[in-house]
Formats: C-alpha cells, structure tokens, sequence
C-alpha cells in the first residue's frame, strides 16, 4: 500500500512538471495533428517512460549503493538499466510511433521514410537517461539524508548524554577517591577513629554504592529525592574530612517528583568550592526546590556568592 501510494505521488508530480514544460509546444501545435502527435510522443509518452527509469533508479537499484558508497557498483548498474530502457524505447518506437521517434526527419511527398536503427538511435536515448540517472542519484542523495538525519541527531544525542554521564562519573569517582585519602589521617589518629573514622567509611561506603551499583544512574536520571538523600550525605562526609571549611545545608521547598541527573548536585558543590579552596569557615549552600526546578547558591563570608538553576524532568514513571 505504501509503494503503491508512492508511486502514484511521485508520477503525478513527474507528470504535472512535464506538462508544464510541454505546454508552450502543445499550444503551438495544437491546430496540426501531426505536430500535436510529435509533441505528445516525444514529451509525454516518453516522459512517462523516463519517469519509471526515475523510479526504479531512485526506489529500487540505487538505495543499496548509495547507501553501502559501492560507486562501482552503481555505475555499472545504472548504466545496464539505461541500456535496458533504450530497448524499450526503440521497441515502443519501432512498433507504436516510427515516425514520431525513428524517421530522420520528415519525408517530402512521394520520397520513402528513412527510420534509425538501434545503432544510430542509442546515442541520443543514452543521453537522456544519464539526465535522468543524475536527476535520480540527487533525489536518492536527499532521500537518504531526509531519512538519516533524525538518525544521526539521536546518535549524537544519546552520545553527548553518555559522555555527560561519564564525566560525572568520572568526576564523582575522583572525588571520592580523594576523600577516601583524607579519610587515612583520620584513621592512623586513635581519637577520630572511632567516632568520625567508622561514621566516614560508612558514608563513604554508601556514597560508593549509590554511585556505582545503583541501577537508576544507568537511565541517566535518578529521582530528585534520591539524589538529595545522597547529596546530604556528600555534604556530612566533607564536613568530617574538611573541619576547616564546615559546609551548612539549608533546603527550602519539598522536593518535586521530578528526575534530575545523577550527582549533578555533587557535581555544582565541588566546582563553587575549588573556586574557594583559600576559605576558612563556614559556607552556607542553600537549596532551593519548586516545580521542575532546582535553585542552588553557596554563599561564604567576603566572597561572591555562586547560583545555579537546575531544570528537572517530570517523573512520568
């Protein structure tokens, strides 16, 4: 049904074009049946006969080549269909209009008609079909772009999100792992250990877990509660490894069922406090939540403050 339907679209478009380049001629010629006929022949009934060496060109040899770049392939192919319609052609003339299509040129009264052979009829046939085959080789072209495009910008979508999802990952997994170095000194000291050591490696442990194996960081977003849970948890675990430098979290708003990106939030306290590595004290990170959107902000003494908008994505599940 879909094929037929094509067809039918494509051969009117082909025909109403045609009929607009054959007109000047058919109006001129229109008082004279013998110039009336010429003209219907050679612009219409081989018009139509150069429209399905378009058409199988175009939907039936040429998607394969083009798509697979076996040019070689194509132009031999191409060239043996041409081959194959001049045959047609010729036969339709020869049986159906000889003197529209084979006569020479117009016989005076009383001399015989002199026709073409094939010989001598092929090269100007093989002229017209390389026309049709370029004009078919530029349709199959845009036809394959038209139909690819959607493609490509998915597979750069899908690409741009993974390497997204990596770098925080990788990002996330650096982090931790330079917590994990802090979290030594605290260790060796026989005072922290038990309190702050064992109370660091448990969230250190969790924070590892969450990043790692949870299952919803594989679909890139992760629900906003999830991810505050986690993100609480960040914020205690520095505040055991960088007493110099006590984080205050202050959240406003009940979370959303919305998704956000997985350690986004992680991902934005991280960036704000290498900016102040120098600073001593406390640092208030406020968290704003309202529908679909996360505010966030650091603020310390005697420095810009740092804000960010984070846009959420409905939990449809």
């Amino acid at each position: 049904m879909k094929s037929s339907y094509r067809y039918f679209i494509h051969l009117a478009i082909w025909m109403a074009l045609l009929g607009l380049y054959a007109f000047p001629q058919l109006r001129v010629n229109w008082p004279s049946a013998v110039g009336l006929k010429w003209v219907l022949v050679h612009d219409v009934a081989y018009g139509f006969i150069n429209f399905h060496l378009f058409y199988v060109l175009v939907f039936t040899w040429l998607p394969s080549p083009v798509k697979q770049r076996q040019y070689a392939k194509g132009v031999v192919g191409t060239l043996l269909i041409i081959l194959l319609f001049a045959v047609i052609k010729f036969l339709v003339g020869y049986y159906l209009f000889p003197d529209q299509v084979l006569q020479r040129m117009i016989a005076l009264t009383g001399v015989p008609k002199i026709y073409m052979s094939f010989r001598e009829y092929l090269p100007a046939t093989i002229r017209t079909g390389l026309g049709v085959s370029l004009l078919a080789y530029g349709y199959r072209l845009f036809l394959q772009w038209r139909n690819t495009e959607p493609e490509d910008r998915m597979l750069a979508t899908a690409a741009a999100q993974a390497r997204s999802r990596y770098d925080r990952m990788q990002e996330g997994s650096r982090q931790l792992l330079h917590h994990l170095q802090l979290l030594t000194p605290v260790l060796e000291d026989e005072q922290k250990r038990e309190q702050e050591g064992t109370k660091a490696i448990l969230i250190l442990s969790d924070l590892l877990r969450y990043m790692l194996y949870d299952k919803a960081l594989e679909k890139e977003r992760v629900p906003l509660k999830k991810e505050l849970t986690h993100f609480e948890r960040y914020v205690e675990l520095r505040n055991l490894l960088h007493p110099q430098q006590l984080l205050q979290l202050h959240t406003v708003g009940e979370a959303p069922l919305d998704t956000i990106e997985g350690l986004r939030l992680q991902q934005f306290l991280e960036a704000g406090l290498q900016q102040w590595n120098e600073v001593a004290g406390s640092i208030t990170i406020e968290l704003t939540c309202s529908e679909h959107v996360v505010a966030l902000s650091l603020a310390a003494p005697h420095q810009k403050s740092i804000h960010q908008h984070i846009r959420l994505f409905p939990d449809h599940g």
